[in-house]
């Protein structure tokens, strides 16, 4: 029998399309390939996704200087240094930085990336200088395997003068035109240089803010913005936040001091919202809003929220509702079936809590039989039906109460997902059961045979 020898087509194609296979992959991992053989060797130099969020590569980091809550920074520069020296492209559509700025040296490594993804006309730039995804707060592991939160920086990053002139240069204007996405964790930037975007990036779609001191006013407003998403989040100085936006449909405002003003003066494609529970913003919005809206997530906070339900009108589009927050104490969302009752076409409801004591609590108190649980709550909310909800979801913590109730009124019921992984939970973090996540499996003796359980991991 002859010896077949598999021929390397993949290498064969033409360099464009092999330029853009790599681009859709992280950077760490196109920049791997130049071992592949000599044809592989500069082929990712070209690529157009500067993408430099990588699981694997923070794991590895994470381990090496034996610390869950930073990387080292130092290597991290290091490695995009070295790719943006190395690279050959002339324009890019992704630039993505992602990691933990402990010190100022590294300032000028930031504002020379920054440069090189404007000057390259850069598609979509995001750049995360907090080292965490995470929407509110820094974690790391406890000893029981979930999360204690953890201080932000005390410097965020400023875009230096060098860098502010570049993006208000002609060049820098015309570089900036191509912007379709923005994104800008932990570092600070002032109402007047977001609204230089606004006005100067007519592809613009996507804006995010996130742990801004010097964001004051914003005004995100002008009748030919193309904008589509927006999230401005955990901006302890901002006041004021008018939108005047006609194709806004993702609106995210979390962690803002009671005192900001939200105010939406234009939004008719708005369907999708994220807000805090104690804020003045759900009260202040026009009424022609939640009957609009599609997607609702609230965010509480329990050290300061009044825990009763706010009186809102009906929720007559309302398919997926979530409830997020930082749980201390051990609370049940059983009084806020309201609100869920008050979305006839619900279909999804996520519960997202982190809260490893109130799980080890609620598993070690509640009653061996489910009927015990049943005959608590039996005589509350009787008088109407979930008609169409199918899915429900806990992360990283249950509310049986809230369970038994979905279970009793929720008739097209299916699938309930339970995620023992807290929702602070990094990528490339690893998560190990431990006895409380473990004793949640015992859940799906006490289900209604029609509704399948799901365990994640």
């Amino acid at each position: 029998m002859k010896n077949f020898v598999e021929e390397d087509r993949i290498s064969q194609l033409p360099n464009d399309i092999l330029v853009n296979i790599l681009s859709l992959l992280n950077s760490v991992e196109a920049a791997g390939t130049c071992v592949l053989s000599k044809r592989w060797q500069y082929v990712w130099t070209h690529v157009t996704a500067l993408n430099f969020y990588s699981p694997k590569k923070l794991r590895a980091i994470e381990k090496a200087s034996k610390c869950v809550t930073y990387v080292r920074t130092d290597e991290y520069i290091d490695m995009v240094n070295r790719f943006i020296q190395l690279h050959q492209g002339s324009h890019i559509t992704e630039f993505k930085v992602f990691f933990f700025m402990t010190g100022r040296e590294f300032r000028c490594n930031v504002d020379e990336w920054f440069s090189v993804a404007i000057r390259k006309s850069v598609q979509r730039l995001d750049l995360n200088l907090g080292g965490s995804t995470l929407l509110g707060r820094r974690c790391e592991r406890n000893t029981v395997g979930f999360t204690s939160v953890v201080p932000l920086p005390d410097e965020f990053y400023t875009l230096s003068n060098k860098v502010y002139s570049l993006i208000k240069s002609p060049y820098g204007l015309s570089c900036i035109q191509s912007l379709t996405e923005l994104s800008l964790t932990c570092v600070n930037v002032t109402g007047e240089l977001v609204e230089h975007f606004l006005s100067n990036c007519p592809l613009l779609l996507r804006l995010r803010v996130c742990f801004s001191r010097h964001l004051v006013n914003l005004k995100v407003a002008g009748p030919s913005l193309c904008l589509k998403f927006l999230e401005i989040s955990r901006c302890p100085g901002l006041n004021i936040l008018d939108i005047y936006a006609p194709n806004l449909a993702y609106l995210i405002c979390l962690g803002l001091k009671r005192s900001t003003q939200v105010i939406v003066r234009h939004a008719p494609l708005l369907v999708d919202l994220a807000v805090e529970r104690h804020g003045r913003f759900l009260n202040a919005l026009p009424a022609s809003y939640f009957s609009q809206l599609e997607s609702l997530t609230l965010s509480f906070d329990f050290c300061r929220d009044t825990f009763a339900p706010p009186l809102l009108p009906e929720f007559t589009n309302l398919k997926n509702l979530t409830f997020a927050g930082l749980e201390d104490e051990e609370h049940s969302f059983l009084d806020w079936t309201s609100l869920i009752e008050r979305s006839p076409f619900l279909r999804t409801f996520t519960l997202q809590l982190l809260s490893p004591k109130g799980i080890r609590r609620q598993i070690q108190n509640r009653p061996s039989e489910p009927e015990a649980v049943t005959l608590q709550i039996q005589s509350r909310h009787t008088e109407r039906r979930l008609k169409c909800l199918e899915v429900v979801t806990f992360v990283g913590n249950i509310d049986f109460e809230l369970l038994v109730y979905f279970c009793q009124h929720a008739v097209p019921l299916k699938t309930i997902i339970v995620d023992c992984r807290p929702p602070s939970l990094e990528q490339w973090q690893e998560f190990e059961e431990n006895e409380s996540s473990m004793e949640l499996r015992n859940l799906k003796g006490q289900l209604p045979p029609q509704v399948k359980l799901v365990i994640c991991p």
